[in-house]
């Protein structure tokens, strides 16, 4: 603990009059008492009645065990979850000529979400058409290339022949049809419209498309999500990746609490920091994209104690706490882990969890006792 100077009756008789006026007369002296003006002691600590401490306006309030660090104002935003968010994409160019299902809905799997007409569409029936066709042919070629080879009228290489042409149809077929699973021809709309098909159950999260817009293949039409998480990703000081771990609560502003899924293994090139991903439940307050500040929690280590965030004073660099022992009051240098608006973390030689700290009168007793 640095080392306190000795607060001398001749520094006290230089005190301003109103704060001796204070300590001397606020009320009269208690009965018995010899002396109500302060005393030092030879640690350099300041001794201070109870009346003294009243007039003053000095209060304590009792340090208590610290269980969690908050680390305060990170900027976040809210994204779409991860593992439980599907992008649904138009297979073929084409052009939106109706859209069934709004963000907010609940879809189910196979449900008609978007019409959309397509020349590519167009193109693909006819080749599918085709690969049947041709694959119908091989087939019944095959069939009778094994009739003949077994009255001995062709060879063997021939059967082998027209049944790998058979096999190579039918792959064909299935290679176009494939193509179709996540769209449906539509029976009502024109030549080479199709209905694109939701592939799982879900609510819309996003929708990305609106009745006569031209979409490339593969353009990204909806986000589907299962369940009410939301993911919250923001950065924390390269400082903390050790004690980051998956787990940490999050606290978000509403009373909202979401839970570390990942810490990022390299850091953000822009921020200088390290990515977390959170993820918080029934977010229905919660919108993604949303911009909003996070705290982060981390654990306490066994000597960190809670003080009252007006107890710590700054001086220079360092953070001082007013600690009490008996009727002494002295100043303690304290390392600052964490804290919100309200409360601070810290750690420090003396200052443990039950010890009486100056909550608020704490700049007057660095006057009468400054910590070197």
């Amino acid at each position: 603990m640095p080392r306190l100077r000795l607060v001398s009756a001749r520094r006290i008789a230089l005190l301003s009059p109103l704060v001796l006026s204070l300590l001397a007369c606020g009320g009269k002296p208690e009965a018995g008492s010899e002396d109500s003006s302060p005393q030092a002691d030879a640690q350099g600590r300041i001794v201070l009645t109870e009346v003294q401490l009243k007039n003053l306006g000095i209060t304590q309030v009792a340090a208590t065990a610290a269980t969690v660090v908050p680390i305060t104002g990170l900027p976040a935003h809210i994204t779409a979850p991860l593992a439980a968010s599907t992008e649904v994409t138009v297979p073929y160019a084409g052009v939106v000529t109706q859209v069934l299902v709004d963000e907010g809905s609940q879809v189910q799997r196979g449900q008609p979400m978007l019409r959309v007409q397509s020349r590519e569409l167009v193109t693909l029936q006819a080749e599918l058409a085709r690969a049947r066709a041709e694959a119908g042919v091989a087939q019944q070629q095959a069939r009778r290339d094994a009739v003949l080879f077994k009255e001995g009228l062709i060879a063997q290489a021939r059967t082998q022949e027209s049944r790998a042409r058979a096999a190579i149809a039918r792959a064909s077929v299935a290679q176009a049809s494939l193509q179709l699973t996540q769209l449906r021809p539509s029976t009502r709309g024109a030549p080479g419209e199709f209905e694109l098909l939701a592939p799982q159950a879900g609510r819309v999260l996003h929708r990305a498309v609106k009745p006569g817009q031209a979409l490339d293949a593969l353009a990204s039409a909806f986000t589907l999500v299962t369940g009410e998480s939301l993911d919250v990703e923001f950065n924390i000081p390269l400082a903390l990746r050790d004690a980051v771990q998956p787990g940490l609560a999050v606290e978000l502003p509403a009373g909202a609490r979401a839970k570390v899924m990942a810490v990022g293994g390299d850091a953000d090139a822009g921020a200088q920091g390290l990515r977390v991903r959170a993820q918080v439940q029934a977010a229905s307050a919660l919108l993604p994209g949303q911009q909003l500040e996070a705290s982060l929690h981390l654990p306490a280590p066994t000597a960190a104690v809670t003080v009252p965030a007006s107890a710590l004073l700054q001086q220079g660099e360092r953070h001082v706490l007013y600690v009490r022992q008996g009727q002494a009051w002295h100043g303690v240098v304290v390392h600052l882990l964490g804290g919100d608006a309200r409360s601070a973390v810290v750690v420090g030689e003396g200052v443990h969890a039950g010890v009486n700290v100056a909550a608020s009168g704490g700049n007057l007793l660095k006057t009468l006792a400054p910590v070197e």
